[in-house]
């Protein structure tokens, strides 16, 4: 079982207000979390599969270190060679956003997560490095592959 965590991935959800506004408006600017590269996992995928030896063993596949969203957004405009500007939502306004595509529950569960996370969603996991010997790839080089989109 494979039990990854935020994907760097998901910040292609700010892409258009990137693009448009050279702007990103998210929650809990400096609570950093440990993203993957959804390569990783794709990668760590295709070793528990082929390689014997992984089955009824589960996994927890995080990125290399936590990474706040303002960070992101400095990559982000590190990676389009200029500033992106990062606007902090309080808890109330992101959460009347998510409502809008999100059951409640879960815009509360995803909430606590990005803003109040436990201690071991907060760690790095061991899992990426053990099982394709490297380290899991930063974000930034995550957006560096994937600039076009926000420009």
């Amino acid at each position: 079982m494979l039990r990854p965590g935020g994907f760097a991935s998901n910040t292609l959800q700010w892409a258009e207000t990137v693009r448009t506004r050279r702007t990103v408006a998210a929650p809990f600017g400096d609570v950093a979390l440990p993203v993957i590269d959804p390569a990783d996992i794709a990668a760590a995928a295709a070793v528990t599969l082929l390689d014997s030896g992984h089955g009824g063993r589960a996994y927890d596949l995080t990125g290399p270190v936590p990474i706040s969203p303002r960070q992101q957004v400095a990559d982000i405009g590190a990676a389009l060679g200029e500033p992106i500007r990062f606007v902090e939502l309080s808890r109330a306004e992101a959460k009347a956003g998510m409502v809008q595509f999100m059951p409640e529950p879960i815009v509360e569960t995803t909430l606590n997560i990005l803003g109040t996370p436990k201690p071991v969603e907060r760690q790095v996991s061991p899992d990426v490095e053990r099982l394709l010997g490297r380290t899991p790839r930063p974000f930034a080089e995550w957006v560096a592959r994937n600039a076009a989109a926000f420009m």
